[in-house]
Protein backbone atom coordinates (compact mmCIF):
# COMPACT_ATOMS: atom_id res chain seq x y z
CA UNK A 1 0.00 0.00 0.00
CA UNK A 2 2.80 2.40 0.85
CA UNK A 3 4.42 1.83 -2.55
CA UNK A 4 1.14 2.58 -4.32
CA UNK A 5 0.55 5.87 -2.50
CA UNK A 6 4.20 6.81 -2.98
CA UNK A 7 3.77 6.38 -6.73
CA UNK A 8 0.61 8.50 -6.69
CA UNK A 9 2.42 11.15 -4.70
CA UNK A 10 5.31 11.24 -7.18
CA UNK A 11 2.91 11.65 -10.10
CA UNK A 12 1.04 14.53 -8.44
CA UNK A 13 4.13 16.41 -7.34
CA UNK A 14 6.20 15.44 -10.37
CA UNK A 15 3.78 17.02 -12.82
CA UNK A 16 5.14 20.52 -12.37
CA UNK A 17 3.18 21.38 -9.24
CA UNK A 18 6.28 22.58 -7.42
CA UNK A 19 7.10 25.02 -10.20
CA UNK A 20 3.46 26.05 -10.48
CA UNK A 21 3.33 26.96 -6.78
CA UNK A 22 6.45 29.10 -7.13
CA UNK A 23 5.22 30.73 -10.34
CA UNK A 24 1.80 31.50 -8.88
CA UNK A 25 3.35 33.01 -5.77
CA UNK A 26 5.50 35.26 -7.92
CA UNK A 27 2.47 36.14 -10.05
CA UNK A 28 0.50 37.25 -6.98
CA UNK A 29 3.36 39.39 -5.72
CA UNK A 30 4.06 41.00 -9.09
CA UNK A 31 0.39 41.65 -9.87
CA UNK A 32 0.16 43.51 -6.57
CA UNK A 33 3.42 45.34 -7.37
CA UNK A 34 4.94 43.87 -4.19
CA UNK A 35 2.94 46.38 -2.16
CA UNK A 36 1.88 43.65 0.29
CA UNK A 37 5.52 43.20 1.33
CA UNK A 38 5.94 46.77 2.56
CA UNK A 39 6.83 46.70 6.22
CA UNK A 40 4.54 49.52 7.30
CA UNK A 41 1.51 47.61 6.03
CA UNK A 42 2.55 44.54 8.00
CA UNK A 43 2.94 46.68 11.11
CA UNK A 44 -0.48 48.15 10.42
CA UNK A 45 -2.00 44.67 10.22
CA UNK A 46 -0.35 43.63 13.46
CA UNK A 47 -1.42 46.80 15.25
CA UNK A 48 -5.04 46.57 14.17
CA UNK A 49 -5.52 42.82 14.23
CA UNK A 50 -8.19 43.06 16.95
CA UNK A 51 -10.47 45.37 14.96
CA UNK A 52 -14.07 44.32 14.48
CA UNK A 53 -16.82 45.14 12.02
CA UNK A 54 -20.47 44.31 11.71
CA UNK A 55 -20.17 41.27 9.42
CA UNK A 56 -21.73 38.92 12.01
CA UNK A 57 -19.01 36.31 11.51
CA UNK A 58 -18.11 34.16 14.48
CA UNK A 59 -14.42 34.93 15.05
CA UNK A 60 -12.61 38.19 15.72
CA UNK A 61 -9.75 38.92 13.30
CA UNK A 62 -7.27 38.00 16.05
CA UNK A 63 -9.02 34.70 16.79
CA UNK A 64 -9.22 33.88 13.08
CA UNK A 65 -5.53 34.67 12.67
CA UNK A 66 -4.56 32.51 15.66
CA UNK A 67 -6.80 29.63 14.55
CA UNK A 68 -5.32 29.77 11.05
CA UNK A 69 -1.83 29.93 12.54
CA UNK A 70 -2.73 26.98 14.74
CA UNK A 71 -3.65 24.98 11.65
CA UNK A 72 -0.22 25.74 10.16
CA UNK A 73 1.96 25.72 13.30
CA UNK A 74 1.78 22.05 14.17
CA UNK A 75 4.37 19.42 13.47
CA UNK A 76 5.26 21.09 10.16
CA UNK A 77 7.50 23.68 11.82
CA UNK A 78 9.16 21.08 14.08
CA UNK A 79 8.91 17.51 12.80
CA UNK A 80 8.45 18.64 9.18
CA UNK A 81 11.71 20.59 9.30
CA UNK A 82 13.54 17.54 10.67
CA UNK A 83 12.12 15.46 7.81
CA UNK A 84 13.18 18.10 5.28
CA UNK A 85 16.74 18.07 6.61
CA UNK A 86 16.87 14.27 6.58
CA UNK A 87 15.52 13.86 3.05
CA UNK A 88 16.78 17.01 1.34
CA UNK A 89 19.79 18.08 3.38
CA UNK A 90 20.46 21.52 4.79
CA UNK A 91 19.73 23.06 1.38
CA UNK A 92 16.05 22.16 1.73
CA UNK A 93 15.74 24.95 4.31
CA UNK A 94 16.70 27.57 1.72
CA UNK A 95 13.94 26.33 -0.57
CA UNK A 96 11.51 26.38 2.35
CA UNK A 97 12.34 30.08 2.64
CA UNK A 98 11.73 30.58 -1.08
CA UNK A 99 8.42 28.72 -0.79
CA UNK A 100 7.50 30.95 2.15
CA UNK A 101 8.46 34.21 0.41
CA UNK A 102 6.43 33.41 -2.67
CA UNK A 103 3.79 31.77 -0.52
CA UNK A 104 3.16 35.11 1.15
CA UNK A 105 1.82 36.34 -2.17
CA UNK A 106 -0.37 33.27 -2.55
CA UNK A 107 -1.81 33.37 0.94
CA UNK A 108 -2.49 37.10 0.57
CA UNK A 109 -4.44 36.45 -2.65
CA UNK A 110 -6.36 33.54 -1.07
CA UNK A 111 -7.53 35.60 1.88
CA UNK A 112 -8.40 38.63 -0.24
CA UNK A 113 -10.51 36.53 -2.61
CA UNK A 114 -12.08 34.61 0.29
CA UNK A 115 -13.23 37.81 1.98
CA UNK A 116 -14.44 39.29 -1.30
CA UNK A 117 -16.58 36.31 -2.36
CA UNK A 118 -17.59 34.80 0.99
CA UNK A 119 -21.13 34.31 2.19
CA UNK A 120 -22.48 33.57 5.64
CA UNK A 121 -22.03 29.81 5.20
CA UNK A 122 -19.26 29.63 2.62
CA UNK A 123 -15.71 31.01 2.63
CA UNK A 124 -12.22 30.25 1.44
CA UNK A 125 -11.49 28.72 -1.95
CA UNK A 126 -14.92 27.11 -1.92
CA UNK A 127 -16.50 30.58 -2.01
CA UNK A 128 -14.45 32.02 -4.86
CA UNK A 129 -14.68 28.80 -6.86
CA UNK A 130 -18.45 28.82 -6.51
CA UNK A 131 -19.25 32.53 -6.74
CA UNK A 132 -16.17 33.86 -8.53
CA UNK A 133 -15.62 31.18 -11.17
CA UNK A 134 -19.29 30.16 -11.00
CA UNK A 135 -18.23 26.52 -10.78
CA UNK A 136 -20.15 24.69 -8.03
CA UNK A 137 -18.70 21.36 -9.18
CA UNK A 138 -15.10 22.51 -8.81
CA UNK A 139 -15.99 24.01 -5.43
CA UNK A 140 -17.35 20.64 -4.34
CA UNK A 141 -14.22 18.85 -5.56
CA UNK A 142 -12.09 21.26 -3.54
CA UNK A 143 -14.29 20.68 -0.48
CA UNK A 144 -13.80 16.92 -0.79
CA UNK A 145 -10.02 17.41 -1.09
CA UNK A 146 -10.04 19.72 1.92
CA UNK A 147 -11.91 17.19 4.02
CA UNK A 148 -9.36 14.58 2.97
CA UNK A 149 -6.49 16.92 3.83
CA UNK A 150 -8.01 17.59 7.24
CA UNK A 151 -7.71 13.89 8.04
CA UNK A 152 -4.16 13.67 6.63
CA UNK A 153 -1.99 16.73 7.25
CA UNK A 154 -4.41 18.19 9.77
CA UNK A 155 -5.02 15.10 11.83
CA UNK A 156 -3.06 11.85 11.56
CA UNK A 157 0.38 13.41 11.04
CA UNK A 158 -0.21 15.54 14.12
CA UNK A 159 -1.37 12.75 16.42
CA UNK A 160 1.46 10.52 15.19
CA UNK A 161 4.06 13.16 16.06
CA UNK A 162 2.48 13.64 19.48
CA UNK A 163 2.53 9.91 20.17
CA UNK A 164 6.10 9.47 18.96
CA UNK A 165 7.41 12.34 21.05
CA UNK A 166 5.59 11.42 24.27
CA UNK A 167 6.54 7.76 23.93
CA UNK A 168 10.22 8.63 23.52
CA UNK A 169 10.38 10.90 26.57
CA UNK A 170 7.74 9.56 28.96
CA UNK A 171 7.13 6.00 27.65
CA UNK A 172 3.45 6.77 27.10
CA UNK A 173 1.87 4.17 24.76
CA UNK A 174 0.84 5.79 21.44
CA UNK A 175 -2.72 4.48 21.68
CA UNK A 176 -3.18 6.15 25.07
CA UNK A 177 -1.96 9.42 23.60
CA UNK A 178 -4.40 9.08 20.72
CA UNK A 179 -7.40 8.29 22.93
CA UNK A 180 -6.78 11.05 25.48
CA UNK A 181 -6.13 13.59 22.71
CA UNK A 182 -9.34 12.59 20.94
CA UNK A 183 -11.34 13.12 24.13
CA UNK A 184 -9.80 16.54 24.85
CA UNK A 185 -10.26 17.60 21.24
CA UNK A 186 -13.93 16.64 21.26
CA UNK A 187 -14.53 18.85 24.30
CA UNK A 188 -13.19 21.85 22.39
CA UNK A 189 -14.48 21.40 18.85
CA UNK A 190 -17.99 20.39 19.89
CA UNK A 191 -18.08 23.67 21.83
CA UNK A 192 -18.30 25.64 18.59
CA UNK A 193 -16.33 28.42 16.92
CA UNK A 194 -16.16 30.69 19.97
CA UNK A 195 -14.51 28.02 22.10
CA UNK A 196 -12.11 27.12 19.29
CA UNK A 197 -11.12 30.76 18.79
CA UNK A 198 -10.65 31.32 22.52
CA UNK A 199 -8.39 28.29 22.99
CA UNK A 200 -6.16 29.00 19.99
CA UNK A 201 -5.84 32.71 20.79
CA UNK A 202 -4.42 31.74 24.18
CA UNK A 203 -2.27 28.74 23.27
CA UNK A 204 -0.58 29.89 20.05
CA UNK A 205 1.08 33.13 21.31
CA UNK A 206 2.31 31.40 24.48
CA UNK A 207 3.59 28.28 22.71
CA UNK A 208 5.30 30.24 19.94
CA UNK A 209 7.05 32.49 22.43
CA UNK A 210 8.31 29.64 24.63
CA UNK A 211 9.48 27.59 21.66
CA UNK A 212 11.38 30.47 20.05
CA UNK A 213 13.06 31.40 23.33
CA UNK A 214 14.14 27.78 23.90
CA UNK A 215 15.49 27.49 20.35
CA UNK A 216 17.36 30.80 20.61
CA UNK A 217 18.98 29.64 23.86
CA UNK A 218 20.24 26.47 22.14
CA UNK A 219 21.54 28.44 19.15
CA UNK A 220 23.34 30.78 21.53
CA UNK A 221 24.89 27.85 23.40
CA UNK A 222 26.09 26.42 20.08
CA UNK A 223 26.83 29.75 18.42
CA UNK A 224 30.32 28.60 17.40
CA UNK A 225 28.63 26.36 14.81
CA UNK A 226 26.15 28.95 13.56
CA UNK A 227 28.32 30.16 10.69
CA UNK A 228 28.88 26.63 9.38
CA UNK A 229 25.16 25.89 9.69
CA UNK A 230 24.18 28.89 7.58
CA UNK A 231 26.93 28.13 5.08
CA UNK A 232 25.68 24.55 4.64
CA UNK A 233 22.13 25.80 3.97
CA UNK A 234 23.22 28.03 1.09
CA UNK A 235 25.82 25.65 -0.33
CA UNK A 236 23.62 22.58 -0.37
CA UNK A 237 20.68 24.57 -1.76
CA UNK A 238 22.65 24.83 -5.00
CA UNK A 239 24.36 21.45 -4.74
CA UNK A 240 27.79 22.85 -3.90
CA UNK A 241 30.02 20.36 -2.12
CA UNK A 242 31.77 21.81 0.92
CA UNK A 243 34.72 19.47 0.27
CA UNK A 244 35.31 19.54 -3.49
CA UNK A 245 33.44 22.67 -4.44
CA UNK A 246 31.69 20.74 -7.22
CA UNK A 247 27.99 21.04 -8.05
CA UNK A 248 25.57 18.11 -7.85
CA UNK A 249 22.35 18.34 -9.86
CA UNK A 250 20.83 15.47 -7.89
CA UNK A 251 21.42 17.30 -4.62
CA UNK A 252 19.81 20.46 -6.00
CA UNK A 253 16.73 18.61 -7.26
CA UNK A 254 16.29 16.78 -3.98
CA UNK A 255 16.71 19.94 -1.92
CA UNK A 256 14.20 21.86 -4.06
CA UNK A 257 11.60 19.08 -4.12
CA UNK A 258 11.75 18.36 -0.41
CA UNK A 259 12.08 21.99 0.61
CA UNK A 260 9.08 23.18 -1.40
CA UNK A 261 6.85 20.30 -0.26
CA UNK A 262 7.78 20.70 3.39
CA UNK A 263 7.40 24.46 3.04
CA UNK A 264 3.89 24.01 1.68
CA UNK A 265 3.10 21.57 4.47
CA UNK A 266 4.32 24.12 7.00
CA UNK A 267 2.68 27.37 5.83
CA UNK A 268 -0.08 25.84 3.62
CA UNK A 269 0.18 28.68 1.09
CA UNK A 270 -1.54 27.79 -2.17
CA UNK A 271 -3.86 25.24 -0.63
CA UNK A 272 -6.78 27.56 0.14
CA UNK A 273 -7.08 26.49 3.78
CA UNK A 274 -6.11 29.88 5.20
CA UNK A 275 -9.04 31.54 3.46
CA UNK A 276 -11.46 29.10 5.10
CA UNK A 277 -10.48 30.41 8.51
CA UNK A 278 -9.95 34.09 7.72
CA UNK A 279 -13.25 34.03 5.91
CA UNK A 280 -14.84 33.59 9.34
CA UNK A 281 -13.21 36.76 10.67
CA UNK A 282 -15.40 39.67 11.71
CA UNK A 283 -13.78 42.10 9.27
CA UNK A 284 -14.93 43.43 5.90
CA UNK A 285 -11.47 44.48 4.68
CA UNK A 286 -10.05 41.92 2.19
CA UNK A 287 -6.58 43.49 2.11
CA UNK A 288 -6.37 43.52 5.90
CA UNK A 289 -7.17 39.80 6.10
CA UNK A 290 -4.62 39.15 3.37
CA UNK A 291 -1.93 40.83 5.44
CA UNK A 292 -2.94 38.78 8.48
CA UNK A 293 -2.31 35.67 6.40
CA UNK A 294 1.14 36.93 5.44
CA UNK A 295 2.02 37.42 9.09
CA UNK A 296 1.28 33.73 9.64
CA UNK A 297 3.90 32.75 7.07
CA UNK A 298 6.45 35.01 8.73
CA UNK A 299 5.87 33.52 12.18
CA UNK A 300 5.55 29.93 10.98
CA UNK A 301 8.34 29.56 8.42
CA UNK A 302 10.76 32.45 8.78
CA UNK A 303 10.78 32.30 12.58
CA UNK A 304 9.80 28.87 13.91
CA UNK A 305 10.95 26.66 11.01
CA UNK A 306 14.25 28.52 10.75
CA UNK A 307 14.78 28.23 14.49
CA UNK A 308 14.18 24.47 14.35
CA UNK A 309 16.59 24.03 11.44
CA UNK A 310 19.36 26.03 13.09
CA UNK A 311 18.95 24.09 16.34
CA UNK A 312 19.41 20.79 14.48
CA UNK A 313 22.34 22.02 12.39
CA UNK A 314 24.16 23.90 15.14
CA UNK A 315 24.01 20.95 17.57
CA UNK A 316 25.17 18.45 14.95
CA UNK A 317 22.17 16.21 15.63
CA UNK A 318 21.62 15.70 11.90
CA UNK A 319 24.59 13.29 11.87
CA UNK A 320 22.81 10.97 14.31
CA UNK A 321 20.81 9.23 11.52
CA UNK A 322 17.54 9.95 13.33
CA UNK A 323 14.36 11.48 11.91
CA UNK A 324 11.18 13.26 12.88
CA UNK A 325 10.46 14.24 16.44
CA UNK A 326 13.32 12.04 17.70
CA UNK A 327 15.84 14.09 15.71
CA UNK A 328 14.55 17.39 17.11
CA UNK A 329 14.50 15.96 20.62
CA UNK A 330 18.12 14.82 20.23
CA UNK A 331 19.10 18.34 19.19
CA UNK A 332 17.30 19.86 22.17
CA UNK A 333 18.99 17.36 24.50
CA UNK A 334 22.39 18.38 23.15
CA UNK A 335 21.59 22.05 23.59
CA UNK A 336 19.70 22.01 26.88
CA UNK A 337 20.52 18.70 28.56
CA UNK A 338 17.97 16.44 30.22
CA UNK A 339 15.57 19.34 30.78
CA UNK A 340 14.77 19.08 27.07
CA UNK A 341 12.59 16.05 27.81
CA UNK A 342 10.30 18.27 29.86
CA UNK A 343 10.18 21.07 27.30
CA UNK A 344 10.06 19.74 23.74
CA UNK A 345 7.68 16.73 23.95
CA UNK A 346 4.89 18.74 25.64
CA UNK A 347 5.61 21.56 23.16
CA UNK A 348 5.24 19.25 20.16
CA UNK A 349 2.10 17.76 21.66
CA UNK A 350 0.50 21.17 22.24
CA UNK A 351 1.48 22.52 18.81
CA UNK A 352 0.02 19.41 17.22
CA UNK A 353 -3.09 19.75 19.36
CA UNK A 354 -3.55 23.33 18.15
CA UNK A 355 -3.25 22.12 14.57
CA UNK A 356 -5.90 19.49 15.23
CA UNK A 357 -8.20 22.25 16.48
CA UNK A 358 -7.52 24.53 13.51
CA UNK A 359 -7.90 21.84 10.88
CA UNK A 360 -11.05 20.44 12.47
CA UNK A 361 -12.59 23.87 11.80
CA UNK A 362 -11.28 23.91 8.21
CA UNK A 363 -12.58 20.42 7.55
CA UNK A 364 -15.95 21.12 9.13
CA UNK A 365 -16.34 24.31 7.06
CA UNK A 366 -15.63 22.36 3.89
CA UNK A 367 -17.78 19.40 4.89
CA UNK A 368 -20.89 21.50 5.46
CA UNK A 369 -20.77 22.75 1.86
CA UNK A 370 -21.00 19.22 0.43
CA UNK A 371 -24.77 19.13 0.73
CA UNK A 372 -27.74 20.03 2.88
CA UNK A 373 -27.53 16.63 4.59
CA UNK A 374 -23.87 17.05 5.59
CA UNK A 375 -23.84 16.75 9.38
CA UNK A 376 -20.95 18.63 11.00
CA UNK A 377 -21.27 16.60 14.21
CA UNK A 378 -20.75 13.44 12.16
CA UNK A 379 -17.59 14.90 10.62
CA UNK A 380 -16.29 16.04 14.00
CA UNK A 381 -16.86 12.56 15.45
CA UNK A 382 -14.91 10.94 12.61
CA UNK A 383 -12.17 13.54 13.04
CA UNK A 384 -11.73 12.63 16.70
CA UNK A 385 -11.65 8.91 15.91
CA UNK A 386 -8.96 9.51 13.27
CA UNK A 387 -6.77 11.10 15.95
CA UNK A 388 -6.53 7.77 17.79
CA UNK A 389 -5.87 5.90 14.54
CA UNK A 390 -3.14 8.30 13.44
CA UNK A 391 -1.28 7.87 16.70
CA UNK A 392 -0.46 4.25 15.84
CA UNK A 393 -0.05 4.51 12.04
CA UNK A 394 3.16 4.07 10.07
CA UNK A 395 5.00 7.40 9.70
CA UNK A 396 5.87 7.08 6.01
CA UNK A 397 2.28 6.34 5.03
CA UNK A 398 0.96 9.26 7.05
CA UNK A 399 3.34 11.75 5.46
CA UNK A 400 2.69 10.38 1.98
CA UNK A 401 -1.07 10.71 2.39
CA UNK A 402 -0.56 14.27 3.65
CA UNK A 403 1.48 15.16 0.56
CA UNK A 404 -1.21 13.73 -1.73
CA UNK A 405 -3.93 15.75 0.01
CA UNK A 406 -1.80 18.90 -0.29
CA UNK A 407 -1.38 18.37 -4.02
CA UNK A 408 -5.09 17.78 -4.63
CA UNK A 409 -6.07 21.01 -2.88
CA UNK A 410 -3.43 22.98 -4.77
CA UNK A 411 -4.53 21.66 -8.16
CA UNK A 412 -8.06 22.89 -7.47
CA UNK A 413 -7.07 26.20 -5.90
CA UNK A 414 -4.29 27.61 -8.08
CA UNK A 415 -6.24 27.96 -11.36
CA UNK A 416 -8.93 29.92 -9.52
CA UNK A 417 -6.38 32.36 -8.13
CA UNK A 418 -4.86 32.79 -11.58
CA UNK A 419 -8.21 33.65 -13.13
CA UNK A 420 -9.72 35.74 -10.34
CA UNK A 421 -6.91 37.63 -8.60
CA UNK A 422 -5.97 39.69 -11.64
CA UNK A 423 -9.62 40.68 -12.11
CA UNK A 424 -9.87 41.70 -8.46
CA UNK A 425 -6.79 43.90 -8.76
CA UNK A 426 -8.38 45.82 -11.65
CA UNK A 427 -11.45 46.74 -9.62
Amino acid sequence: MLNFFTSVNQVLWGGGLTGLLLAMGLFCLVSHKFACLKSFRLLYAKKNIRNHSDTNHQLSPFQACMTSLAAAMGTGNIVGVATALTLGGAGAIFWMWIAALLGMGLIYAENVLSCHYRTKNCSGAIAYLRYGLHSPKLAKIFAVCCVGASFGMGNMTQSHAMAQSLQESFSIPPLWTGIVTAILLSVIIFGGAKRIGTVTSILIPVLSGIYLLSALLIIWNCRANLGNALQSIFQEAFGISAISGGISGITVRQAISVGIRRGVFSNEAGLGSSGLLHGEADSNQPEFLGLCGMLEVIVDTFLCCTATALVILCTGALDSNQDGAILVLSAFRIGLGNIADFILPPMIALFAFCTLIGWSYCGASAFQTLGKHANIKFYQSLFCIAVAIGAVMQLELVWTLADIANACMAYCNLPAILLLYGKYQKK
